[in-house]
């Protein structure tokens, strides 16, 4: 067709993947990841296209329809990327070669959803269209410096069917225990999915969670139960290696068959930080629908994940599934309100209601009321309590809890105590709190060390005595290490000091020494602390670089020097 023109296919470099602040991804795509979902040195690669003056001028008028575009090699996802400034909608279909097309699918903008700070890249999210090396595209407006970038993540049929069967029999384990102890819905964690060649760049964020908002992935609903581990690994890969962000965006996904996964990394039970709501990601949670869900609804089996993901997630943060929430907008380009505003929310709220977007798609969105009436089910009966997962210091953190009763009857006034249990010693209380209106309660402990937490409700004249399910609390100590000098002359000591907070009783602190190959320890000594400090005077016996490392527990400090 004249007027189009598909240049080199390319790869995306080492050095291309590192300017787009991706340097992790290619060490991360080279190191195994959980055998049925294997990582590939092709995971993401990229095709140039180019429009003539012909298919400039039709796609700049309407609708245009490439010819067939035979892709670099075969993908399972694909999404384009074009010049900032650009105005561009697209779709796209495909097929193996002479094979059956599949359904044209709209490829959704990349700018309605991102990280709350940063630039959102051009272009668009990645449609799943399953195994393919060929596809066409519809597009309308002016795309300029066109890419195709394509995802390959599905494994081979075989293993694929190996680990759906693995993944039914382990989450039906997983849902009888969560019924009886109350936890989570059972789920896919990631490394089930292939996490490990996608690990996060940098380490997770922490907020809080007062609003859940529910989106859809806009890729194609005619995929297998066993082929969802993989789309969720190619968007992983796309929303990571292609978008530059640091993990999945979303911090889970569910599929229409019901199935549960855990998105992006920091714990299932912690407010991670994610990239699905530009401007509302401190305070939300969000979760994403595989497929695309603007004329057909939800499945049964996928409303019902949903309900049992919700009900339990907002049940830890203390958070209701009905009712309102106002928030204050973070800002950003796809934001629908200026930075500083406040904006009342549901407490499950589509994509839509903060950003520019349609996402959820017009028939999800309206079963969103049902959503929430389902979800207030499963929010769990009972006596909750949640905290940060890890405290530096001995310090007063916040910790938190619902309490409801199985009668219905109003849980305001009730009297809950908060019960601490060291490693080797019995339960002790805390801390106290009274429940609010609508069972929420809230409180400040110092816990002394690591160990688990519960609360207790201990039964009145009506109702009986309720306890939670204990949960971990990590406490560290506070560590910091300063040297006298960064460079000493050989045979001469230097000071290695600092502090160490509560509970550190000691700090391990070692000289090791840079070889060709490896670090050598030349010393060691475990140093008492005393008023929170330590110090240390060491003599290095070569010339040459030098490091030391102080360590409290799971704690560690680094600093390095010269020996000349």
């Amino acid at each position: 067709m004249a007027g189009w023109r598909v240049q080199h296919p390319v790869s995306l470099s080492r050095r291309q993947i590192l300017k787009a602040g991706a340097a992790a991804a290619l060490a991360g795509a080279l190191r195994p990841a959980a055998p049925a979902l294997a990582a590939r040195p092709d995971a993401l690669f990229e095709q140039r296209l180019a429009f003539g003056a012909g298919a400039r001028a039709a796609a700049a008028g309407g609708w245009w329809t490439s010819p067939v575009v035979r892709a670099p090699r075969r993908f399972d996802l694909i999404g384009l990327r074009w010049a900032n400034g650009s105005h561009a909608e697209a779709q796209v279909r495909a097929r193996r070669r002479g094979g059956k097309w599949t359904r044209w699918a709209a490829l959704h903008p990349t700018g309605d959803h991102g990280p709350d700070h940063g630039t959102v890249p051009a272009g668009t999210d990645p449609a799943f269209v399953g195994a393919a090396d060929e596809y066409q595209l519809r597009l309308r407006g002016t795309p300029r410096a066109l890419r195709a970038r394509f995802v390959r993540a599905l494994p081979t049929a075989t293993v694929a069917q190996r680990l759906s069967r693995r993944l039914r029999r382990r989450r039906a384990a997983r849902t009888a225990a969560a019924r009886q102890a109350g936890g989570p819905p059972a789920m896919i964690m990631r490394d089930e999915w292939g996490a490990a060649s996608v690990p996060p760049r940098e380490p997770p964020l922490y907020g809080d969670v007062q609003l859940a908002f529910v989106h859809h992935t806009v890729t194609a609903n005619d995929y297998a139960p066993e082929d969802s581990a993989g789309i969720v690994l190619g968007i992983a890969r796309y929303h990571r290696n292609s978008n530059g962000w640091n993990d999945i965006g979303y911090n889970f996904l569910v599929d229409k068959y019901g199935q549960i996964f855990e998105g992006r990394a920091g714990g299932i039970d912690q407010p991670v930080v994610g990239a699905q709501a530009q401007g509302w990601n401190s305070h939300s949670t969000g979760v994403a629908c595989l497929g695309t869900f603007t004329e057909v609804t939800q499945t049964p089996e996928g409303m019902d994940a949903l309900a049992r993901l919700l009900g339990w997630k907002l049940t830890v943060h203390a958070v209701p599934t009905q009712g309102q929430v106002t928030v204050v907008s973070a800002g950003g380009e796809t934001n629908r309100y200026p930075a500083g505003t406040p904006h009342t929310f549901e407490r499950i709220s589509g994509h839509r209601d903060g950003n520019a977007t349609s996402c959820p798609g017009d028939a999800l969105y309206a079963q969103l009321a049902d959503l929430r009436t389902l979800a207030g089910r499963y929010s769990g009966f009972g006596l909750s309590i949640y905290a940060t997962k890890e405290v530096r210091g001995v310090r007063p953190v916040a910790v938190s809890g619902s309490l409801a009763f199985p009668d219905g009857s109003p849980p305001g006034g009730a009297a809950i105590d908060v019960q601490f249990k060291p490693w080797g010693a019995p339960w002790q209380s805390v801390a106290t709190a009274v429940t609010n209106a609508d069972g929420t309660w809230l409180t400040d402990v110092a816990f002394p060390s690591t160990g688990r937490m519960r609360a207790v409700f201990a039964g009145d004249s009506a109702r009986a005595a309720l306890t939670s399910a204990p949960r971990r609390i990590d406490v560290l100590p506070r560590l910091d290490l300063s040297l006298g000098r960064t460079r000493v002359r050989l045979g001469r000591r230097f000071r290695a000091q600092g502090h160490a907070s509560a509970p550190a009783r000691s700090v391990k602190l070692t000289l090791q020494r840079r070889g060709r190959r490896r670090w050598y320890r030349e010393q060691r000594r475990v140093l008492p602390v005393a008023d929170d400090a330590y110090t240390l005077r060491l003599r290095p016996h070569r010339r040459g670089t030098y490091r030391v490392i102080a360590q409290a527990g799971r704690v560690k400090r680094y600093r390095r020097l010269s020996v000349y």
